[in-house]
């Protein structure tokens, strides 16, 4: 028994039967014809599957990468056919070439939206705090983004929750890091999918790190989880099976991106795609980035 989930913007493909080889020859043509594997990357995630190297070999054939996900739903490998992914090697290598300077361009406007979501987080929640902490987002600049930064940080969560401490282990921390972890994860998917080397950060470069890129892509995203988060603060450290499905519910919510309403999973989708075209330099476009916006559910994805 095997099944493959298919990384797109909304659909989730799942093959639950044993197939022939013939079979699944077909059906990947089949998804192909019709346009429902644009992504050409199968992931597969579960205890149970079994793949023959001859299903392998069908799916290298039909130009489809495959990649195995871990219990966390992060990328642990990618298989790539030989033909038809010169693109992802492209794109790897214009990682390690990008110039510097284009990198803390990036990082100062990740930085920027990051600030920004924060205190419009704390507008929404009807807190304290949303004009100072909107004040730093002007202040900005390439000498002073990490103190500025941290200095948001810590004022933001002094005004999410009294006597909050983000390095506590208490309930709320709980459900932000199962919050963060989630969003985090899909966005590594999407990355390994598009073609990056997760490991090649913006900002971030701990070498014990696989996945640099994801938590420097995540920032503008952790006011989201922040607030939904915030909705139903949980009375244990550990969390119910319901609290992470509301958690993960977190891809649903709303944001607007470029100033259309998308869900989470999508803003996802739009923001690497456009890191993408920046790195290979086929665009002169900001990285398009999440805005948030009130708790709202936009159907239409499976996680």
């Amino acid at each position: 028994m095997w099944h493959l989930k298919m990384l797109s913007r909304f659909p989730v493909t799942v093959l639950n039967q044993v197939w022939h080889q013939e079979q699944l020859a077909a059906y990947v043509k089949n998804r192909q014809d019709s346009h429902q594997w644009k992504q050409q990357v199968a992931m597969v995630h579960g205890a149970n599957i079994r793949l023959s190297t001859m299903d392998l070999s069908i799916l290298s054939q039909n130009k489809v990468a495959l990649m195995t996900l871990d219990d966390r739903y992060l990328p642990t490998a990618i298989v790539l056919p030989f033909e038809g992914h010169a693109r992802k090697s492209k794109l790897m290598h214009a990682q390690v070439n990008t110039a510097y300077e284009k990198y803390i361009e990036l990082w100062i406007h990740i930085i920027k939206q990051k600030i920004s979501n924060q205190a419009r987080a704390l507008s929404i929640m009807g807190l304290d705090g949303a004009e100072r902490i909107a004040g730093y987002v002007a202040t900005v600049n390439e000498e002073n983004v990490d103190y500025c930064e941290s200095l948001a940080a810590k004022e933001y969560f002094s005004c999410y929750h009294e006597g909050f401490n983000r390095r506590s282990e208490d309930p709320i921390n709980s459900r932000l890091n199962y919050g963060y972890a989630v969003v985090r994860s899909a966005i590594a998917r999407k990355l390994v999918a598009t073609g990056f080397h997760p490991t090649f950060g913006i900002h971030h470069d701990n070498q014990l790190n696989a996945f640099n890129l994801a938590d420097d892509l995540i920032e503008p995203y952790r006011a989201i989880v922040d607030l939904v988060a915030h909705n139903n603060i949980a009375s244990n450290v550990q969390l119910t099976k319901s609290e992470r499905r509301e958690l993960a519910h977190v891809l649903h919510n709303a944001c607007s991106v470029d100033g259309v309403k998308v869900n989470v999973m999508s803003a996802i989708d739009v923001m690497v795609e456009s890191l993408k075209r920046i790195i290979l330099d086929t665009s002169t476009e900001k990285l398009k980035l999440p805005m948030i916006l009130s708790i709202e559910s936009m159907e239409g994805i499976t996680e």
